[in-house]
């Protein structure tokens, strides 16, 4: 794959230093379209579907670049498709590259040089040749040609391609349920769809799926394939090309709002539909039937904005994708007065399903849609924001465009959806909108948890959520995936509704639902007795934080790594507090008498005591008492910080697995279970005295350890603070009630 990388680093570099007229866009554009041909050659040459060998023969009659154009021409009327349509490497008004690069380039990829055997290679990973691309824009100087990361693309991380057995299982458990007993006939009116299809993985799995239920289908029933035109090879029948070509046009559609995406896809299926022919196959459609081998795919994969309509042009007219709220008068859709500039529309690429897709629209749409939606998120000052506020029903504060793609296709509806998604839908506040329309619209039919990293630069965990339309159906099946271990179990629909914030509480249910629910029915919630809120924002850490107490207004500022379990590590820094920070608070919130810090982000809860005012940033939970809580603080921060509410908030939000960003939100505590001291019970009363003291003495013993000098002074304070640590773990166990039985589980977990 580097050596890609090198090669289109050669000819970009060529294609400039005789263009120095083209854009980055263009260039990018001839770039990709000439590796798309010789690697799409090149495939044809190893599967001898061509018996020529073409690339080879680059310069043998004319420059190497004008073979590789007449040929192109030559192969397009053949094939037709998108691969050897003209575009911009077939203009006149492109000077073309050197002949000694563009030679040594074929020479690299020819049949006696080239690494790369593609009759060997199996369909989704020849894909990634095409996709390694993707995300990726040529930028060139007068001195030098990069290859870099596209703006959108470094603003979401990069780019994930879906693991291949992810998009089995969602294929599997979708579109392959639905063609289940189904005849050729049958499938024939059916439709799948993935409405953010970026290279094509789920729709070449889909197309993959379905040739393979074909080819069984007809090895069951000789007689039908007879007659459908199947082919009698090696003893057994097989799929004609022109059957696949059907089954393509017929059963396959997909969107995207990146055109690289659409073609890669498109020559992904190409592949596919060509990867077991042969020269006399190939030879047979063209010769004897008239047909190009290569079916127009621009009616069924094409380029445009699957969350964005028409609408959005005229904002008083309504898409006829769904539900639209009409804009105030004078507005636009872009929050200002005016229409839409050129330049918008052309990135935004607005788009309406009933245009672009008339017929199933018409017949009710599709019958499965899969995917990987994107994850990143639309920023509220984005021209789009205020459009996709009023067009969508379920976003409430923050415009996560996953969560709009759910909305969307449950809009456009489906029998089956499966898709993978962040794990936070499952609990996240600002997503209850959306669990409430999936329970009242749809059957939850499946909710698949990993708990490890599946993609490897993300900073989130993920979920496949499976819906269907069989909404008389109240079983949801519920799967804890870990690397080496599966828990299943089934929960009924009903039970989500009934959960605060709709949430999809799938732990409460499982293995340790006996313990969670103990702990819950012998608490109070945390947000019943005190308040947490969120800490400052500078906006510029680099501006408004300093070493040097440069006036009052510069207050003594806590940050997550100035904290452990027990203890302030106060570094001496200080915050510009005011209204010119990005988001500075209620001051009220700091100075409070007395509060708890709770760090934001960790593998385990980590909280500790302020009584001296210190302000916050943004990585520390400010807690602090209602005003009529009858708990002294001290109490809650060692229920807080015990392995009994590290054992609850693990199940509600954090993670035995590694890799990813572990972060417990402020809803997440505020649903922790505090024991509900009856101070009229002696025993009780005597517990909840002796937490208090014990964290007292907690809480000096790791001051003490911090500022120790000598060796044996840190380990007897070490072995101290083990102590304590138990000892207020067991007066918390015994307030919830848990037997030995269960103190086991949550101390091993």
């Amino acid at each position: 794959m580097e050596e890609l990388d090198e090669i289109r680093t050669k000819l970009a570099k060529s294609f400039k230093r005789n263009n120095e007229h083209l854009s980055s866009e263009e260039l990018t554009e001839a770039t990709q379209r000439t590796i798309d041909r010789l690697v799409f050659i090149k495939f044809l040459e190893d599967k001898l579907i061509e018996p020529d060998h073409y690339v080879s023969e680059f310069g043998g009659r004319k420059s190497a670049w004008e073979d590789f154009l007449i040929d192109s021409r030559k192969l397009d009327a053949k094939y037709n498709g998108a691969v050897f349509k003209k575009v911009t490497i077939d203009s006149p008004n492109i000077v073309e590259p050197d002949d000694k690069t563009f030679s040594s380039i074929c020479e690299e990829l020819s049949h006696d040089n080239s690494p790369y055997n593609f009759d060997a290679i199996p369909i989704h990973i020849l894909r990634s040749i095409y996709e390694r691309f993707l995300g990726k824009v040529v930028n060139a100087t007068d001195k030098r040609v990069t290859i870099d990361d596209k703006p959108e693309v470094r603003k979401a991380g990069g780019v994930y391609y879906t693991p291949q057995y992810i998009v089995n299982y969602i294929v599997d458990n979708t579109i392959v349920k639905l063609i289940e007993d189904k005849t050729p006939k049958e499938i024939t009116k059916m439709r799948f769809a993935d409405i953010a299809c970026g290279s094509g993985s789920f729709l070449i799995t889909v197309y993959e799926r379905l040739i393979d239920y074909h080819k069984k289908w007809y090895q069951q029933n000789p007689e039908q394939a007879k007659k459908d035109g199947c082919i009698f090879y090696e003893g057994a029948y097989r799929l004609s090309l022109q059957q696949k070509q059907k089954i393509l046009l017929n059963n396959i559609y997909g969107v995207d709002l990146d055109q690289q995406a659409v073609e890669v896809t498109q020559l992904s299926l190409y592949l596919k539909l060509l990867e077991d022919e042969t020269t006399a196959t190939a030879n047979d459609t063209w010769v004897m039937f008239k047909e190009q081998l290569l079916p127009d795919l621009n009616k069924n994969i094409i380029c445009g904005n699957s969350l964005i309509g028409t609408d959005i042009l005229n904002p008083t007219l309504s898409a006829a994708g769904g539900p639209f709220l009409p804009f105030s008068k004078g507005e636009s859709a872009f929050g200002g007065e005016g229409g839409v500039g050129g330049v918008d529309e052309l990135k935004l690429k607005p788009m309406n399903f009933e245009d672009e897709f008339p017929e199933v629209m018409l017949n009710g749409g599709f019958d499965a849609i899969v995917g990987n939606p994107p994850y990143f998120r639309v920023e509220a000052e984005a021209p789009e924001s205020s459009y996709l506020r009023k067009k969508y029903s379920t976003p409430e504060f923050k415009l996560d465009i996953y969560t709009l793609f759910i909305e969307r296709c449950i809009n456009l509806g489906f029998k089956k959806l499966g898709l993978i998604v962040p794990n936070t839908l499952l609990s996240n506040l600002t997503d209850r909108k959306l669990r409430k329309l999936i329970l009242n619209k749809t059957h939850l039919a499946e909710i698949s948890n990993y708990r490890f990293r599946m993609f490897d630069q993300a900073v989130v965990h993920s979920m496949i959520l499976i819906l269907d339309n069989d909404i008389k159906n109240d079983i949801t099946i519920i799967k804890q995936v870990s690397k080496d271990d599966l828990e299943q179990f089934e929960v009924g629909q009903k039970e989500f509704s009934l959960i605060e914030n709709y949430s999809f509480e799938i732990r409460f249910f499982g293995k340790y639902s006996s313990i969670l629910n103990k702990i819950k029915s012998k608490g109070i919630v945390l947000k019943e007795i005190a308040n947490i809120r969120q800490a400052i924002k500078t906006g510029d850490d680099k501006k408004y934080i300093s070493d040097v107490k440069r006036n009052k207004n510069y207050k003594p500022v806590i940050g997550g790594s100035e904290m452990a379990r027990y203890l302030l590590k106060y570094s001496g820094r200080y915050v510009d507090y005011g209204s010119h920070l990005a988001c500075p608070r209620d001051p009220y919130i700091y100075e409070v008498k007395e509060k708890i810090l709770i760090r934001e982000t960790g593998k385990r809860i980590t909280a500790t005591y302020d009584n001296e005012q210190y302000y916050l940033l943004s990585s520390v939970y400010s807690l602090f008492l209602k005003d009529n809580s009858a708990f002294d603080i001290k109490f809650l921060l060692g229920v807080i910080n015990s392995n009994a509410s590290q054992f609850y908030m693990q199940q509600l939000c954090f993670d035995n697995s590694s890799g990813a960003f572990i972060k417990a939100r402020i809803f997440h505590y505020e649903q922790l279970p505090i024991p509900n001291i009856d101070f009229s019970n002696e025993v009780q009363s005597d517990s909840y005295k002796k937490v208090n003291d014990l964290v007292d003495q907690m809480l000096t013993t790791k001051k003490q350890l911090h500022e120790a000098k000598t060796e044996s002074d840190k380990t007897y304070l070490e072995r101290k603070c083990i102590t304590l640590d138990k000892q207020i773990d067991e007066l918390v166990y015994q307030l919830y009630g848990l037997t030995e039985e269960e103190i086991k589980i949550v101390e091993e977990v």
